[in-house]
């Protein structure tokens, strides 16, 4: 702030009106709701019946859409409030959510890791089809804005780095399916066995060489039994697929596939997932063991 003789001339920096942030290292996630543009194409006309998704819904309460993008679009909102209240417990890192995507920031790679597989648990048992990439590299927050009037709207966010670019290719490279994949970088730094990491299936359609994943089964044994969990994940998995048109099944049958490398690593029996795919001769047994009847 500058005085001139009896009048106040106010100068402001860019620096104090601008919420700027030095560059820093540390980890971003990034988190894409798949199947999101063809549900917009599909369903579009039916956009009316979305209200907003507001901070003090619980998760897993029952969606009042009737769409299927309506759902997923409901549910995918509500799993990523729930990791902001994640964040929040943390005491550090950044939320930038969109509308079918969003971006965090944390700052260890444990941290990052354990985030990651909650939050895609979440989704998954929520129905809601997510592929995620985690990279370690640089960013900056510059500044976000978000003016409107009676007739004019206008939202701005000005962040950058190469942890935001490496994370959103970690999460294009080519691998199909509902993953958490690892940028290479991450390789020298990860623990596998104690982070439970697994390999990644090469093809010949990726576009980096990404080769490890997170897995995000629950290690721990219910008391229902050690595959409860993994059977509420592959019915949530099931319906998700059933959904889905042809063309896109694969995304669906190669996360079936990561599923039972994830379960070899816990010690597990490989999941008959092929039998059960034909819903018409689905049971509650899935060849591991009776699931209990609930309700």
């Amino acid at each position: 702030m500058a005085f001139h003789g009896n009048r106040q001339r106010f100068t402001i920096s860019n620096a104090e009106c601008v919420m700027t942030q030095p560059f820093e290292t540390t980890f971003i996630l990034f988190a894409d709701m798949l199947g999101f543009a063809d549900l917009v194409e599909r369903e579009g006309d039916e956009l009316n019946e979305l209200n907003p998704i507001f901070t003090g819904v619980e998760l897993y309460s029952p969606s009042p859409a009737e769409s299927l993008l309506g759902y997923r679009f409901i549910n995918f909102h509500r799993c990523l409030n729930e990791a902001r209240v994640r964040l929040q417990e943390i005491g550090s890192g950044t939320a930038i959510v969109f509308s079918d995507s969003a971006f965090f920031r944390i700052e260890t790679l444990e941290n990052a890791i354990h985030f990651a597989r909650t939050l895609m648990f979440e989704l998954v048992t929520s129905e809601v089809p997510v592929r995620m990439g985690l990279a370690r590299g640089s960013y900056r927050m510059l500044r976000f804005v978000s003016d409107s009037s009676a007739h004019v709207t206008f939202h701005m966010s000005q962040f950058l780095g190469t942890g935001v670019v490496r994370a959103y290719q970690t999460e294009r490279c080519g691998v199909p399916g509902l993953r958490i994949l690892l940028h290479p970088n991450l390789e020298p730094l990860l623990d596998k066995q104690t982070l439970r990491i697994i390999s990644v299936k090469p093809n010949e359609k990726m576009r980096l060489n990404v080769q490890s994943e997170v897995n995000y089964l629950d290690p721990t044994n219910d008391h229902l039994g050690a595959d409860y969990e993994d059977c509420i994940q592959f019915d949530c998995l099931s319906g998700m697929a059933g959904l889905t048109e042809e063309p896109l099944q694969y995304h669906y049958v190669e996360t079936f596939k990561a599923w039972n490398v994830m379960r070899a690593q816990l010690g597990r029996a490989p999941y008959p997932w092929e039998k059960f795919l034909d819903r018409d001769e689905y049971d509650y047994t899935h060849g591991i063991r009776e699931r209990p009847l609930l309700g």
